[in-house]
């Protein structure tokens, strides 16, 4: 087994992968006036996850196109995209790096919320209060802080660069 640590600088991701239309920009203009490149570069890698697993239904445990559930979907992120790796379950995930108030997130942020009285969902922050993630009924998909169920829900933020 590989071993975990926290990443501390900056993700440097490949500039061959291409913008597809997608916009992808951080939410605070308090925070960042302007995108830098390294968040582009950021936001694109996660785009083309989106792109590859959209739609690929949730499945507890699950770790393939056949299924998949929110950590494994994560892991394969970072991992696949960031040469990082994760631990398997969120609960590991979310020991990580250092903690973010929610005002400030940037984009490849992770985002934690309570999904019942032990478990824990992860998704991935995109700019805009919008996040991905694998809902459990809609599979891999983009979803927003202004929803009720997931505001509610949250409970911290994780930056691992």
């Amino acid at each position: 087994m590989s071993k975990v640590f926290a990443v501390p600088l900056r993700w440097t991701v490949s500039a061959a992968i291409a913008l597809s239309g997608f916009a992808w920009s951080t939410s605070h203009a308090a925070t960042t006036t302007l995108e830098s490149a390294e968040d582009m570069q950021v936001g694109q890698a996660i785009e083309e996850q989106y792109e590859h697993w959209k739609g690929t239904r949730h499945r507890l445990g699950g770790t393939s196109e056949a299924g998949i559930d929110c950590s494994a979907f994560i892991q394969n992120l970072f991992a696949q995209h960031f040469g990082i790796d994760l631990p398997r379950s969120s609960r590991e995930q979310m020991v990580l790096g250092s903690s973010v108030p929610l005002e400030r997130l940037r984009i490849g942020d992770l985002m934690f919320f309570r999904s019942g009285p032990t478990r824990r969902h992860v998704a991935v922050y995109i700019g805009k209060g919008r996040f991905l993630h694998v809902s459990a009924r809609e599979g891999v998909a983009i979803s927003s802080m202004n929803e009720a169920y997931w505001k509610h829900r949250f409970l911290l933020a994780r930056r691992l660069m």
